[in-house]
């Protein structure tokens, strides 16, 4: 075999990876982790995560391990403009992911303002995150993300419910606290009390209306 063989018979193996590992970035995603709430206009906005797989063409198929990253992204669900043609029918639009990218056990709420807000979950590096964050939707229907203030605990699969202007947390991992942020004046405390176990609280939800 000749030097110019051999180095085309590498080129086209690299090549090979090369596709093969971006048909397994595309097609091994997952959407997972949804948070979402109802707005006061009617509109629904959801929060979600897509998981990006790699490929690893040096492991074994024994060897390999789930090798990727996580991407945030948000939609809203929303009446068509004014005067468009078409059924009228309700359409979801993409909106800018968070700031921080979570891959876990967040949770979210729509505050007193009006504003959806995600509290906690697990980044990247697979630790708990206090980032707090609401979307802001201006006039032009344009949306942004903006930081609050945040948590006092680093939490995943943390409970959230947001009740007469203040957003209460508990539990999650690795603390078992439970806090409340005062929306007007934009802080944490501490509340006295505890619940039992520092576990997750995936699933957990509240409603409420006006007497």
């Amino acid at each position: 075999m000749t030097d110019n063989h051999r180095r085309c018979t590498r080129l086209t193996w690299r090549l090979g990876c090369a596709v093969r590992s971006l048909f397994s970035y595309i097609l091994q995603d997952m959407l997972s982790h949804r948070i979402a709430g109802r707005l006061p206009n009617g509109r629904i906005v959801a929060i979600g995560t897509i998981f990006l797989q790699y490929a690893n063409e040096e492991e074994s198929p024994e060897e390999e391990e789930e090798e990727g990253e996580c991407h945030t992204f948000a939609q809203v669900l929303e009446p068509p403009p004014y005067g468009s043609p078409g059924d009228g029918a309700w359409q979801w639009r993409s909106l800018p992911g968070t700031i921080v990218r979570h891959s876990d056990g967040g949770a979210g709420c729509v505050l007193s303002d009006g504003r959806f807000a995600v509290f906690g979950g697990m980044k990247n590096e697979r630790t708990p995150t206090s980032s707090c964050e609401a979307l802001t939707f201006d006039a032009d229907g344009r949306a942004r993300w903006e930081f609050l203030t945040p948590k006092l605990r680093r939490r995943l699969g943390l409970a959230c419910v947001a009740i007469g202007g203040c957003v209460i947390i508990a539990g999650g991992e690795p603390s078992n606290t439970v806090e409340a942020y005062e929306e007007g004046l934009g802080r944490w405390r501490k509340l006295p009390c505890n619940i039992p176990h520092d576990s997750q609280r995936h699933g957990i939800g509240s409603a409420w209306t006006r007497c």
